[in-house]
């Protein structure tokens, strides 16, 4: 078997991960902490957060796709994706932590809510600007296949290390702040995103129309079946991803200390941590396909008997917690991949290529789905009368904060299960045709 080589330097691919590292940290951190420095820091209602997170997910179904054909369109000197990376660089870790940051007690509380409106949807469009060009950047740094895929598991890997990362933030939150504490994470994230825009080469130059108007690159996007079809299975895994945005919550009120939350999650992702770099092994091993289908089945399995265990074994809930998050997060490790081989599928079918309008769709589905998972999630909590920046929480609102927790998730993986099984066609023999076709190295037909 000969070595494979590589177009990109060992630094340039540590450069890739290093800026996912640093987008998924800031990513994160607001997803798992936001809704719970809204209603316990703030003081903003359960109701006034969920319309205000509703609000700006609307707002993105409208900015994200026109921000990814922008992206599609646009033609910079110093290259097509660089030049996006630059900017977000420093203005997306800018953002977040005026988005962490509380005018106090002593402020009107609609004041409140008007500058959380504007500082969390100003960062949602800014990171919008960041997610497309980031991954459509891997689609042109090498032309070869396993190079491409190598790069989105540095990304997934950095992804991993980012939830473990974001663990001690509530335990620094109790001795700097919220606002000190989200500053601290925005210098890291920076300082780790900072090289990227030096180290990285655009390689690849793929033939292109020179000008394709918005309402082609619209069209191509609805003739990408499976880039939709595979999206409505990851929006439902992202509409009950439950753990991140209700661990705060239920280790505060359930176990009785928020602080635990360092713990719970620290451990419970350090599995998924050991297994990303064997993302391309158990990919050649299984498929992606097969991949998605097994540990979803594995998260339904632990989903269910988790919740029956419950947490009284506080080292046997760590264990089972940390290998469900394992099964989880497989899917969620490896839905760039899935977005990669839809775009070469759209370019088959349309003649075009348009990465960062697919991309766009990713970064909507993944900011909708943790929209939406907020968004029940807080729901959930008044319909089970969990009580707001309350010491104490009834029994009901504390078993309603353990079906959240465990029994929830259940439902998008076997939603994800169905569009694999059924609907979802494109296989890795197709799309290494496709990419041949693509690449004008063959004229043979592909039946998908």
């Amino acid at each position: 078997m000969s070595k494979q080589t590589y177009e990109t330097s060992r630094f340039e691919r540590l450069s890739y991960g290093g800026f996912f590292l640093g987008q998924n940290i800031i990513y994160v951190i607001q997803f798992q902490f936001l809704s719970y420095f809204y209603t316990e820091e703030v003081g903003l209602s359960l109701a006034s957060t969920t319309l205000m997170l509703l609000i700006a997910r609307i707002w993105d179904i409208i900015n994200d796709p026109i921000v990814g054909a922008i992206v599609d369109k646009s033609h910079f000197k110093s290259g097509k994706y660089l030049p996006w990376l630059r900017f977000v660089t420093y203005t997306v870790p800018l953002t977040m932590v005026f988005v962490f940051f509380n005018l106090g007690a002593s402020v009107d509380g609609g004041i409140k809510l008007a500058f959380a409106y504007i500082t969390y949807i100003l960062w949602g469009m800014l990171y919008t600007c960041s997610d497309s060009p980031l991954f459509s950047l891997g689609t042109v740094m090498s032309s070869k296949v396993y190079e491409r895929d190598l790069l989105i598991s540095y990304g997934r890997f950095a992804a991993a290390l980012a939830a473990i990362l974001s663990a001690v933030f509530m335990s620094l939150k109790t001795q700097v702040g919220w606002t000190w504490t989200a500053a601290i994470y925005m210098i890291f994230s920076f300082l780790v995103m900072f090289p990227l825009q030096f180290t990285a080469k655009e390689r690849v130059q793929y033939k292109r129309s020179e000008h394709i108007p918005f309402s082609k690159i619209f069209k191509y996007l609805l003739k990408n079946k499976y880039l939709l079809i595979y999206y409505v299975g990851y929006l439902a895994i992202g509409m009950v991803n439950t753990l991140q945005p209700i661990a705060p919550y239920f280790c505060n009120s359930n176990l009785g200390n928020e602080g635990m939350l360092t713990i719970v999650m620290g451990l419970s992702v350090i599995p998924v941590l050991l297994a990303a770099p064997l993302l391309p092994m158990l990919i050649s091993r299984f498929g992606k396909k097969n991949l998605t289908i097994y540990t979803s089945l594995g998260a339904i399995v632990l989903s269910i008997v988790q919740y029956f265990m419950g947490y009284g074994n506080f080292v046997l809930f760590l264990v089972i917690t940390a290998i469900r998050v394992l099964c989880m997060q497989f899917p969620l490790l490896i839905y760039g991949m899935f977005t990669a081989d839809c775009i070469e599928y759209g370019a088959y079918v349309t003649g075009e290529r348009t990465e960062a309008i697919a991309f766009s769709v990713q970064t909507l589905v993944t900011k909708m789905g943790g929209t939406i998972c907020n968004t029940i999630c807080l729901q959930l909590l008044v319909f089970f009368g969990y009580v707001q920046q309350s010491p104490t929480q009834t029994p009901e609102a504390l078993g309603g904060i353990w079906k959240i927790l465990t029994l929830l998730p259940a439902a998008g993986f076997g939603v994800m299960i169905i569009i694999m099984l059924f609907f979802y066609k494109l296989s890795e023999e197709d799309v290494q045709k496709i990419m041949r076709i693509n690449r004008g190295e063959s004229n043979e037909k592909v039946n998908v």
